[in-house]
């Protein structure tokens, strides 16, 4: 009979480390997969959201004009487009990345390539 050598107990244990390890980074991949789902969830929310309420509130504001006025119903079709304009508006912002404030220049140098000093408003001349 051959006498065999005890197993070493670390090879053991470097093997369960390392099947612990695998199963970590994939565990870790599928949360970051599902935090990006409820990104994409959230921002077709925000975009929804956006479209409808822009609607709602220039339809509500063309009816309360049209109480007011008597001008059934220009008030509401009239405010009803503004309303789809706006909120489509607000989507075009909100998914080309488009949130700054009108007058607003990027420090980043964009207007410099374009011909402008960085530090000169619309109204100045180059």
């Amino acid at each position: 009979m051959s006498e065999r050598e005890p197993p070493d107990p670390l090879a053991g244990l470097g093997e369960r480390i390392d099947r612990a390890r695998a199963e970590r980074v994939r565990e870790q991949a599928t949360v970051g997969d599902r935090s990006a789902l409820q990104q994409g969830i959230g921002f077709g929310f925000r975009i929804g959201i956006e479209l409808v309420v822009a609607i709602g509130v220039a339809t509500g504001l063309g009816w309360a004009i049209d109480r007011w006025l008597g001008t059934r119903p220009w008030g509401i079709i009239v405010l009803f487009f503004l309303g789809v304009a706006a909120g489509m508006l607000n989507v075009y912002r909100a998914v080309s990345g488009i949130s700054t404030p009108v007058g607003f220049r990027r420090p980043d140098g964009a207007n410099a390539a374009a011909g402008a000093r960085p530090d000169a408003w619309d109204d100045d001349e180059n």
